[in-house]
């Protein structure tokens, strides 16, 4: 049997919600509102005592056979269907907010959640800037963005605790340059060079749902998770909300590819009083680790254009907003070819008032250099509809105050010497 809890208003039976702004539950109906605390306490909701259950039909259709639940809504009738992962929504029909308890208990309860901070008002108003800075974006898509429909949901994440050992090796070198009558010499030595290392890091994120996109994810980041609270299912009433369907084993490599990354650029920074360095290899020892499972708020808007798929979302606690917007060829060509003709144009005008000889190589050069700049900021213009990416470090979730050098050397390993003949003058 599974159940959903439904928020009751104590005050007139009206449906309750989270409210992000006031950070506590709120009547639909009445506006009165609980602190979260106090209503469980009162309630026992918690648990999922007092809450209305509602039982998975049984039809000769067997939506398990898909994946699917389908629930029977025991305030208007209605039905909800849903995946296995699904934990928190809307009733179709009465639209009261419910939560399913059984999807939160045991080992799939959440250690912590972060509330939204931020209401849908914030992530449209985010969302309207972000499409209107992007001056390559469709004119119709700007228009027709659907930011209605854009939808608040807690996102599964594991967070991950590691204390390591670092090693890396790199080659580095120094160049010295001198002169004599003749030659011009430049000396360069190269080195073998280690650094050696202790540090920790603390809630590195990596969300546990397959639907979610991961460089989305990564792009939100990141979450202050100072301000989680312990996991109370009231926190869910009037938003989705998914259970994990990846496990924190399947997701750990995502957070050890980010700590090697990060232990070798710290390592790497170490490295100093030379003119270069390249990394040659790093070994990465796991002292001792943890995991917990939480619950972070995300703003979400799935929109089509031209039959390609295009997702939005915004960091329900800090505002980062992110999403990858289409680009109009027109408007790219046009910005292309307007900043040609103009600096074609203006460098065109400058060299006929010096007075300046129009030839044919003259005025190619000229025009060569018009479209190369052209091309950049076309292309610098392109590059501000992509503002998704995948996370490949982890610097922000080191603690900088464990970082510390335990062993370290710096080998000499050999010298070149080039030297170019100097033009005096003489043939």
């Amino acid at each position: 049997m599974s159940e959903l809890n439904k928020y009751i208003c104590p005050a007139c039976g009206g449906a309750l919600k989270f409210s992000a702004s006031k950070q506590m539950l709120v009547c639909d109906s009445c506006d009165a509102s609980y602190p979260v605390a106090q209503f469980e306490a009162e309630n026992a909701v918690a648990n999922g005592q007092g809450g209305d259950e509602y039982v998975a039909k049984q039809e000769d259709w067997n939506p398990a056979n898909e994946g699917l639940i389908v629930y029977e809504c025991k305030t208007c009738g209605g039905e909800i269907v849903g995946d296995e992962t699904i934990g928190s929504t809307k009733c179709p029909y009465c639209d009261n907010p419910i939560v399913i308890a059984s999807q939160f208990r045991g080992n799939l309860k959440p250690d912590l959640i972060i509330p939204f901070k931020l209401n849908k008002y914030a992530a449209t108003d985010k969302l309207k800037k972000h499409v209107s800075s992007i001056k390559l974006a469709p004119a119709a898509f700007k228009s027709d963005n659907h930011i209605q429909e854009m939808k608040g949901v807690y996102v599964p994440f594991w967070l991950y605790d590691a204390d390591i050992h670092a090693k890396a090796n790199f080659e580095a070198t120094k160049v010295h340059r001198h002169s004599d009558s003749e030659y011009d010499y430049e000396e360069t030595e190269y080195y073998d060079v280690m650094r050696e290392g202790d540090m920790s890091f603390k809630n590195i994120p990596a969300d546990g749902s397959s639907k979610m996109p991961d460089d989305l994810m990564d792009s939100i980041e990141p979450y202050n998770v100072d301000e989680a609270v312990p996991f109370s299912s009231a926190y869910l009433a009037g938003y989705m909300a998914d259970k994990y369907d990846i496990s924190a084993e399947e997701c750990k490599p995502r957070a050890d590819v980010r700590i090697k990354k990060t232990a070798e650029d710290m390592l790497g920074n170490e490295v100093k009083g030379y003119d270069s360095k390249s990394l040659h290899g790093s070994s990465i020892n796991t002292l001792k680790s943890g995991v917990k499972y939480a619950l972070f708020p995300v703003w979400l808007l799935n929109t089509t254009w031209n039959g390609k798929k295009y997702t939005f979302a915004m960091n329900g606690q800090t505002g980062t907003f992110v999403g990858d917007v289409p680009y109009s060829k027109g408007k790219f060509y046009g910005i292309l070819i307007g900043i040609f003709a103009v600096l074609s144009g203006l460098m065109l005008g400058f060299m006929a008032a010096k007075n300046s000889t129009f030839t044919a190589a003259n005025v190619i050069v000229v025009l060569v250099i018009a479209l190369v700049i052209a091309l950049i900021v076309a292309f610098i213009f392109k590059g501000k509809t992509k503002s998704v990416h995948k996370a490949r470090e982890a610097a922000n979730y080191v603690n900088k105050q464990t970082f510390r050098i335990t062993n370290h050397h710096d080998n000499f390993l050999r010298r070149t010497v080039e030297k170019t003949p100097r033009n005096n003058g003489n043939k």
